[in-house]
């Protein structure tokens, strides 16, 4: 009888330990619940500087530009809205954007609200009619390989200021198609290279927003490295060297992400 009750009692004081435990394991789990989810920021905010803008295979502007992201990020990271402009030191250039993206299993899908209102001063923030607006609406869909450091993009103007004149004399919409390739060549621990391959074309009319035939529109090599500064900080930067079979010409694109 008395081996029982000592049996017992070593039972029962190893059953209250494991609760215990169980309990301070439970706690632990919370802890670091609450410690993951502080980490979480929804919104940022960016800048950068570059000597000049390059976008798809365009010059945009050849002057040095400040560019600002101000967007949020959904806690799982897969939806992203934002707005984002940039302006010359010059004065001439100027943009302001509104974007949405999502992306999920290596597929992302974007819509770019673009307005460089830069050759358009009397146009209107909320004018969108395609014979005076300084908008185009810009719908992305990609597809990132793994592990294979490949990239596929198609980008469709939908609408805005991407306009061909018909036969008939109507002012239409030309649809304008811009399709990138890119591959990561070299990866190491701070620094990159890339190289990317783009061309444009329209299914209405042979000009198109990238240039008056189809043709490729953007070949380049991207280097990207983390700077170091003070020993305690890096600065991200990435220069862009970029050729245009159409516009036959070429430029280099020096970006400094100041934060």
């Amino acid at each position: 009888m008395k081996l029982f009750q000592t049996a017992l009692a070593l039972w029962c004081i190893l059953a209250l330990q494991q609760l215990q435990a169980q309990e301070d394991l439970r706690s632990s789990d919370l802890q670091i619940e609450d410690s993951t989810a502080t980490k979480y920021k929804p919104f940022a905010f960016n800048l950068k500087a570059k000597n000049m803008h390059l976008w798809k295979g365009l010059r945009v502007t050849d002057a040095p530009v400040l560019d600002v992201d101000l967007n949020y990020t959904s806690r799982d990271g897969k939806f992203k809205a934002g707005l984002w402009g940039g302006a010359g030191v010059t004065g001439y250039y100027t943009e302001f954007d509104y974007y949405v993206s999502y992306s999920t299993n290596g597929f992302s899908l974007s819509v770019w609200d673009i307005n460089n209102y830069s050759d358009f001063p009397d146009a209107g923030i909320f004018d969108y009619d395609r014979s005076t607006t300084s908008h185009f609406i810009d719908v992305t869909l990609g597809y990132e390989f793994k592990p294979i450091p490949l990239k596929l993009s198609w980008s469709t103007i939908v609408q805005g200021r991407d306009t061909y004149v018909a036969s008939d004399g109507e002012l239409k919409n030309a649809f304008s198609n811009y399709v990138e390739v890119s591959y990561g060549l070299i990866q190491k621990k701070d620094w990159s290279i890339s190289a990317f391959v783009g061309g444009a074309f329209s299914f209405e009319n042979e000009a198109h927003f990238y240039g008056d035939k189809p043709n490729l529109t953007n070949i380049g090599l991207i280097y990207a490295r983390e700077v170091p500064v003070l020993k305690k900080f890096t600065i991200p930067m990435a220069a862009t060297a970029m050729w245009n079979p159409e516009q036959e010409y070429g430029a280099i694109e020096v970006a400094i992400t100041l934060f």
